[in-house]
C-alpha cells in the first residue's frame, strides 16, 4: 500500500474508535437515564452520529493535521508516539465529558454546557461534595476504565503504523497536500455539521425528535464546546420598537387590591419538591402530609410552573419577575450586576424590613450576593448560624429542623412590615436526615422521597412555633420549589411536566382561600404579591399579578429552544421556527405535534399568536438585558 494510503487508512481507523466510543457513550446515557425518556427509537443514535462528527473534528483535530502533515518523518518511531499521545487525550477528554451526564442528567435534566464549570467555582459546596460523589458515582470511574481499555485494545490491534522510510519525491508532496488539503476540508465540514448555512447548534437535535428526547441525539463533548464562547446574548428584531409595544411589554402596573395590606409575607422556596411528590394535588398520594393539611386552607394554584430547572437560575425568576431565557444563569452571566425592579427593593420602599435566610454556605449559588442586588437588607447563611456543628448535615448546610426553628424565633426580631425568604436545603442530593429520623418517613421509591417528609415534616414543627408568635397572625406564607426534580409519571417527564411546582399562599387570617388553575409561574410571584399587600407602582417584570386580567403563560428556554405554556396550548420556538406545538387538553403526554400537519384555521390562528407573543417576550428580554432597560427607574445603556 502507498504511504499516503496508509496513513490515511490508519487516520480513519482511529476516528472509527472515537466514534465507536461516541456511540457508546450515548447507549450508556440512555441505560442510566432512560427513565426521562419515552417513544425512542433507534433512529435517533443513528441521527446522534452528525453531532458526534462535530465533536469528534475539534476534538481530534490536533491528531487529523499532524497526521496527515506531508512530511516523511510521520513513519519515525518517535513521531507516531506522538500521535498516540494525541489520540488518548483526545478520547479520554472525550469519554470524561461524555460520562458528566450518564450521572448528572438527573439533576440538570439537560446535556452540561460550560456554565455548570462556572458553578463548580462558587461557595465551597463542590469541595465537600467532591468525596460523596466519588463513592455515589462510582459507576462512572468503571464505566471510564472499561472504555479507555477498550480504546485501547481497538488502537493497539487495528492501528499499528507502518514504520518503514519512505523516500518522498515531489508528486509524494504533491499528492499527500492535495490529501491534506481535502481532509481538512471535510474536518472544517464536520466541524459546521455540513453544508447549511449556518453551522448546527443544540437546538437542532429538535429536528430529529420530540424535545423531551433531544439528550439523547446530542453528546456533551458538542454542548459544552458550543457554549465555550457564549459570551452574551444577541440583540433581537422579530417586530419594530412600535409593533412589539402592542404585541408584548414587560411594563407592569400592579394592581392594588389591597386584599392583605400591610401584612408580612414570608416566602418559602422548598428545595427540589416537584408537584409529583405533593398529596394535596394527586388525592393524597405523596410524601408531604402536613403540607396538603396547609393547602386545605390556603389559596393553591394547580397550574404553576417554574421557569428554570436549577437551583442558581431560581432567585432571578422569583424575586425579579426574570426569567431563565438564555444558557448561562443569569447570576453568573455578563449582565448580573443590571438594575432590576426587585421584589424585596419594591416593598422596602413600602416601609419593609427585609432578609433572605439558607442554611447552606455563605456564597452558594451566589446567594447572597443576588439578593443583596434586588434589595434584601440582610442575608443569613450558614456563617450567621448559631449551631453550626451540631446541626450541619456533612454536606450542603443545616438540617431543615433546626434550621427552621431557628428561623421562627428570628422573624420575632424584625420590626414589622417584613418580607423574609427562607430557601430549604435537606431535599438536595446526597438526601441526608438526621440519625434520629431514620425510618420515620415514607422512603417511596425514589431517594428523594424521605427527605421531601422530612421537610415537610420540618415545616411542621417551624408552624407549631411559629403559632406561637405575635408575628404569626399578621404574616401571609407564599410556598413554592426552585426546581422540579425525579419523576416516576410520565405526565411529569415531558417538557411541560419536568416544570411543574407545587405552588399555594398561606393566609392564617383565613381570607385568601380557594384555587388558581389558570397557569402559574415563578415570575408571576413578585407582582401578585406587590398586588396582594397593596403595592401601587409599576415595574419591570416578565410575570402577571394572579389576580389581574391579562392571558397567563409560562415560558423556559432549555437545549438551545424557547417554550410557552398556556392553558391549552404548548410551543416550541428554536430562535427561527416553531418546532412543536400541541393540544394540551387532549395531549398531555404531548404525543401530537401539529407542526407539519395539515392544521384547522383556529389551530393556525392559535400557533400564530403564540409564537408571534414568544418572539416579542424574547426581544424585549434579550434586548433588555443587554442595554440594561430591566428597571422602571431611568437606566444608561452599556
Amino acid at each position: 500500500m502507498t504511504p499516503y494510503l496508509s496513513h490515511l487508512l490508519l487516520l480513519l481507523k482511529k476516528l472509527g474508535i472515537a466514534f465507536l466510543i461516541f456511540s457508546l457513550c450515548r447507549l450508556l446515557f440512555y441505560a442510566f437515564n432512560s427513565y426521562h425518556f419515552s417513544d425512542v427509537s433507534f433512529n435517533l443514535f443513528f441521527y446522534g452520529l452528525r453531532f458526534d462528527a462535530v465533536a469528534i473534528s475539534f476534538l481530534f483535530s490536533p491528531l487529523i493535521v499532524l497526521h496527515l502533515i506531508p512530511l516523511p518523518f510521520r513513519n519515525v518511531n518517535w513521531y507516531n508516539k506522538l500521535l498516540t499521545i494525541l489520540f488518548y487525550i483526545s478520547n479520554s477528554l472525550a469519554i470524561i465529558m461524555n460520562l458528566i451526564d450518564v450521572a448528572y442528567f438527573d439533576f440538570s435534566l439537560k446535556r452540561t454546557t460550560t456554565d455548570f464549570f462556572s458553578m463548580i467555582g462558587i461557595g465551597g459546596d463542590f469541595l465537600n461534595l467532591l468525596p460523596l460523589y466519588i463513592i455515589d458515582f462510582w459507576y462512572n470511574y468503571i464505566l471510564f476504565v472499561i472504555l479507555l481499555y477498550l480504546s485501547y485494545f481497538l488502537y493497539k490491534k487495528y492501528c499499528k503504523p507502518n514504520l518503514q522510510f519512505h523516500i518522498y519525491h515531489i508528486k509524494d508532496y504533491l499528492i499527500h497536500t492535495l490529501i491534506l488539503i481535502l481532509f481538512s476540508g471535510l474536518t472544517l465540514i464536520s466541524m459546521r455539521g455540513g453544508l447549511q448555512y449556518k453551522p448546527i447548534n443544540i437546538v437542532n437535535a429538535g429536528q430529529y425528535t420530540k424535545a423531551q428526547n433531544t439528550p439523547i441525539v446530542l453528546n456533551t463533548p458538542f454542548t459544552i464546546l458550543k457554549t465555550l464562547n457564549a459570551k452574551g446574548i444577541k440583540p433581537i428584531n422579530y417586530f419594530s420598537e412600535k409593533e412589539l409595544a402592542t404585541i408584548y411589554t414587560p411594563k407592569t402596573q400592579i394592581i392594588n387590591n389591597n386584599a392583605l395590606k400591610g401584612k408580612n409575607v414570608v416566602l418559602i422556596i422548598l428545595e427540589s419538591f416537584a408537584k409529583e411528590y405533593v398529596g394535596a394535588y394527586h388525592n393524597g398520594e405523596g410524601y408531604t402530609p402536613f403540607i396538603d393539611s396547609l393547602m386545605k386552607e390556603s389559596y393553591v394554584f394547580t397550574n404553576a410552573y417554574s421557569n428554570g430547572n436549577r437551583s442558581i437560575e431560581a432567585l432571578p425568576c422569583i424575586l425579579a419577575g426574570l426569567p431563565q431565557l438564555m444558557n448561562t444563569p443569569y447570576v453568573l452571566s455578563t449582565y448580573s450586576s443590571n438594575k432590576l425592579d426587585g421584589l424585596p427593593e419594591t416593598l422596602k420602599k413600602e416601609g419593609y424590613n427585609t432578609s433572605f435566610y439558607h442554611g447552606g454556605e455563605n456564597g452558594t449559588m451566589e446567594f447572597n450576593g443576588f439578593s443583596g442586588s434586588v434589595g434584601v437588607d440582610n442575608y443569613y447563611g450558614y456563617d450567621e448560624y448559631p449551631n453550626q456543628k451540631k446541626d450541619f448535615d456533612g454536606f450542603w448546610g443545616v438540617f431543615d429542623e433546626p434550621y427552621l426553628q431557628y428561623y421562627a424565633t428570628e422573624l420575632a426580631k424584625k420590626p414589622a412590615p417584613f418580607f423574609s425568604t427562607l430557601f430549604t436545603v435537606s431535599s438536595h442530593h446526597p438526601y441526608t436526615i438526621p440519625k434520629k429520623h431514620i425510618d420515620k418517613f415514607n422512603k417511596g421509591n425514589l431517594p428523594l422521597h424521605e427527605t421531601i417528609g422530612y421537610t415537610d415534616y420540618s415545616l411542621k414543627e417551624f408552624f407549631k412555633t411559629a403559632q406561637k408568635m405575635p408575628w404569626f397572625k399578621h404574616t401571609i406564607f407564599v410556598f413554592t420549589a426552585d426546581h422540579s426534580s425525579e419523576s416516576n409519571a410520565a405526565k411529569y417527564k415531558t417538557r411541560v411536566g419536568m416544570y411543574s411546582v407545587p405552588t399555594f399562599i398561606y393566609d392564617p387570617s383565613g381570607n385568601l382561600k380557594g384555587t388558581h388553575q389558570k397557569v402559574f409561574q415563578h415570575i408571576d410571584i413578585s407582582p401578585t404579591i406587590l398586588g396582594l399587600v397593596g403595592t401601587n407602582k409599576e415595574i419591570i417584570s416578565f410575570g402577571n399579578n394572579a389576580f389581574s386580567p391579562e392571558e397567563k403563560f409560562a415560558i423556559q428556554y432549555i437545549n438551545g429552544a424557547y417554550q410557552i405554556i398556556t392553558k391549552d396550548h404548548f410551543l416550541i420556538f428554536d430562535g427561527e421556527k416553531t418546532t412543536s406545538f400541541y393540544y394540551l387538553p387532549n395531549d398531555s403526554l404531548l404525543q401530537n405535534n401539529f407542526v407539519n400537519q395539515t392544521l384547522s384555521y383556529q389551530r393556525k390562528v392559535d400557533l400564530n399568536r403564540l409564537e408571534k407573543k414568544l418572539k416579542a417576550i424574547i426581544q424585549q428580554y434579550n434586548n433588555r438585558l443587554i442595554n440594561n432597560q430591566l428597571s422602571s427607574k431611568k437606566t444608561i445603556n452599556h
